[in-house]
């Protein structure tokens, strides 16, 4: 296999991170403008391409059951991640709110980006068929209870009023997005084509505000930083490598394996660091942890490939 179909996208999001760091080091921009860009990310574009990216599928009767296993796997895995996040954290003894967010941090992955056009690039549309799905529950649990867990430990939100955090322009675009999914709805293609089109500005942007955070950071102590080296090496290597050694003994589809191991494999929720600003937590951490996930997934991907295609053979 060529690896590249791996390695390209997550070079791209550096790159985009460094774009943001360079300005604002430069001083092209100024890091107070990451607060308006957090915003536009969350209440426009992150929306728009939550629901193009639904309504852009077409689903069949004949992967319904393997369907159900990709969404299965998302919810049980995410949770056991969390607990394991909440376990190293324990461990090493971090403090509110980034004891919690480093759990939400442990959970989540960034499906969508790096995700789906890998499992395209090495399953083909079946396999991004699969991917989706699992994306799908991933983003849902994130806006749901990720963003409820993270407002409510950063301080900003307590009781009802965290709950109220869960109706925020990306749950309200799942609402929206999954019943027409199911019903087979398409938008205008004008319409389509627009909100793609700004949706599509999502990853970058968001990679562009981690940039702009990590000039706030000091890049240098990132390897003191022990505490993010257990979660990422959990979810990364050792859930995906078990995962598919347990789909495999039950005779699952291995496309449908091949997806879903990969998208449990992949570095931690790119808007986390966002959400984390928006909520009074800690931003930086979360920057720190995405930094660490993503440049770590250079190796621990094509290592995840390799090692679940002798799985599987």
């Amino acid at each position: 296999m060529d690896m590249s179909v791996i390695i390209d996208p997550i070079v791209k999001l550096f790159i985009a991170i460094l774009i943001g760091f360079v300005s604002v080091k430069a001083g092209y921009l100024s890091a107070d403008m990451r607060n308006v860009l957090s915003k536009i990310i969350i209440k426009v574009t992150l929306p728009l391409m939550i629901i193009t990216s639904l309504l852009s599928k077409d689903l069949s009767g004949d992967t319904a059951m393997n369907a159900a296993v990709a969404a299965v796997s998302a919810v049980v895995v995410m949770t056991v991640l969390y607990f394991l996040g909440l376990g190293t954290a324990n461990l090493f003894r971090l403090k509110e709110p980034t004891k919690t967010l480093h759990a939400v941090l442990s959970g989540s992955g960034n499906v969508g980006f790096l995700g789906y056009p890998v499992a395209l690039a090495v399953f083909g549309t079946e396999g991004l068929f699969y991917a989706v799905i699992y994306g799908m529950v991933n983003d849902a649990v994130f806006w749901t209870a990720g963003v409820y867990l993270i407002n409510r430990s950063g301080g900003s939100l307590v009781g009802r009023q965290a709950l109220k955090k869960l109706v925020n322009p990306n749950t309200v675009a799942f609402l929206i997005g999954i019943p027409l999914l199911f019903f087979g709805v398409k938008l205008p293609p004008v319409l389509n084509d627009a909100f793609t089109g700004i949706g599509s500005c999502t990853t970058y942007m968001s990679m562009l505000f981690i940039g702009m955070t990590l000039v706030t950071i000091d890049i240098k102590s990132l390897y003191k930083r022990v505490s993010m080296i257990a979660p990422a090496l959990i979810k990364m290597v050792i859930v995906p490598v078990l995962v598919s050694m347990l789909f495999v003994h039950f005779g699952l589809n291995p496309v449908t394996i091949g997806a879903v191991v990969l998208e449990i494999a992949m570095p931690a929720q790119t808007v986390a660091s966002i959400v984390a600003m928006e909520a009074g937590s800690d931003e930086k951490y979360a920057a720190e942890y995405i930094f660490f996930s993503t440049l770590l997934s250079l190796l621990t991907l094509p290592l995840i490939y390799y090692i679940m295609e002798r799985i599987m053979a």
